[in-house]
């Protein structure tokens, strides 16, 4: 926390994010799904810091059936054309998963495959430390080796309308896999709406579609 509190209180040049939020109630079911991103600069050139946080919740006939979450710092340092150095931290929780929570440490290296006006592509690859537990106390835990890949895709279909893609795999003991597809369309400079579909086998599997209100700046 304290260094979470170290970065949000650096100074801040051009930065930029985007909130996201979607939900819906029917027949007493409820699901809801937040998003924040949150991104700026460093005093340092070619360096840029992120935030990311995420967050579901679901219940069928009032009973709770999701409820996981995650936290994620990344620093990134460009040090060639395309070429890019990064350092992640990140929690993840999930109630209903055999491992209540995992934390990792990861360093590695990014490529920016496709920079166009209509597409962007970027994927990454990462090696790392991981420590799971059952428990919140962490009294039955694991820790371990973890590597990461990470593909990015974006594609422009009209002036206001964008599909993007991203394709998370972790391999560890219990690997984990996550795929994000979201079809949005800007209704306002900074505002858009979008129908978005999370996939996640970790190992339980979870596929939430859902219809989001976002603001970027």
């Amino acid at each position: 926390m304290a260094v979470l509190g170290l970065m949000l209180v650096s100074p801040l040049a051009q930065a930029k994010g985007k909130i996201d939020f979607g939900g819906k109630l029917d027949d007493g079911d409820l699901f809801l799904l937040t998003s924040l991103r949150y991104t700026w600069e460093t005093n340092a050139e070619h360096r840029e810091r992120d935030i990311e946080f995420n967050y579901r919740y679901q219940d069928k006939s009032n009973e709770k059936t999701t409820n996981k979450g995650l936290i994620q710092l990344k620093e990134r340092y460009e040090f060639a054309d395309r070429h890019y150095a990064f350092g992640l931290g990140r929690y993840d929780y999930n109630e209903f998963r055999t491992i209540n929570h995992r934390t990792q440490v990861n360093v590695g290296w990014g490529y920016k495959i496709l920079r166009t006006d209509k597409i962007k592509m970027s994927n990454e690859f990462a090696l790392g430390y991981l420590n799971s537990a059952m428990d919140m106390d962490n009294s039955n835990s694991v820790n371990e080796f973890i590597y990461r890949n990470s593909l990015w895709f974006l594609y422009k279909v009209a002036p206001k309308i964008s599909f993007s893609n991203k394709y998370l795999y972790e391999g560890s003991d219990i690997p984990l896999t996550r795929i994000e597809t979201t079809f949005s369309y800007q209704i306002l400079e900074n505002t858009q709406i979008a129908i978005k579909n999370i996939y996640t086998e970790d190992p339980i599997t979870d596929n939430i579609i859902s219809f989001n209100i976002g603001y970027s700046w």
